[in-house]
């Protein structure tokens, strides 16, 4: 049995137990950013499509593991995007920053957000009303979609990962360190 989150009440992430995972009449919808399935995603393509969404590449370059981008309103409450990538150039994981000060509702404004495109998660492991919290949808394809919130900072984060490339990627940056002249 896996666990089911069934939505947040008054602040009180409520759980239930389901055996069976969410039924859709058609596959779910693919994880994708401004329009570019993330799948197959290529760092190109992505800059030009958050550049084109108004986002504006604070730091980033194919030199680089990950680009950061300040969101200037392209999603609400949002103030940060970083997208890691390959060696090659392919999509890895992105992670969006919702900064929270003393309130704890920004987690289930995420929550709702992600719920709303998903379905509900799959697993949730922390109470949203105080501390640590972890909400996970698992997708097709070795991406899994992570909404959590560290404690006692109640800033909230939004990641999408493709498991295999992320896995490549850290393989990737490892080789790449044994490898450096730095030392």
């Amino acid at each position: 049995m896996s666990g089911r989150s069934r939505g947040l009440s008054g602040g009180v992430l409520v759980v239930a137990l389901c055996a069976a995972p969410v039924l859709w009449a058609h596959s779910p919808p693919q994880p994708a950013l401004f329009g570019i399935p993330l799948a197959h995603a290529r760092r190109a393509v992505l800059e030009k499509a958050l550049v084109a969404a108004h986002m504006t590449l604070v730091r980033g370059g194919a030199h680089r593991w990950y680009d950061v981008y300040h969101v200037n309103g392209a999603l609400k409450h949002a103030t940060i995007l970083a997208v890691s990538f390959t060696a090659h150039g392919r999509f890895a994981k992105a992670m969006y920053v919702f900064p929270s000060f003393i309130s704890t509702k920004r987690l289930g404004q995420v929550v709702h957000l992600v719920t709303a495109k998903y379905g509900p998660p799959d697993k949730t492991v922390g109470d949203a009303r105080i501390g640590p919290v972890r909400v996970i949808w698992r997708l097709p394809h070795a991406f899994e979609i992570i909404v959590k919130r560290r404690w006692p900072n109640p800033t909230t984060f939004l990641t999408i990962e493709n498991h295999r490339m992320l896995g490549r990627m850290k393989h990737e940056q490892k080789r790449s360190l044994a490898h450096s002249s730095a030392f």
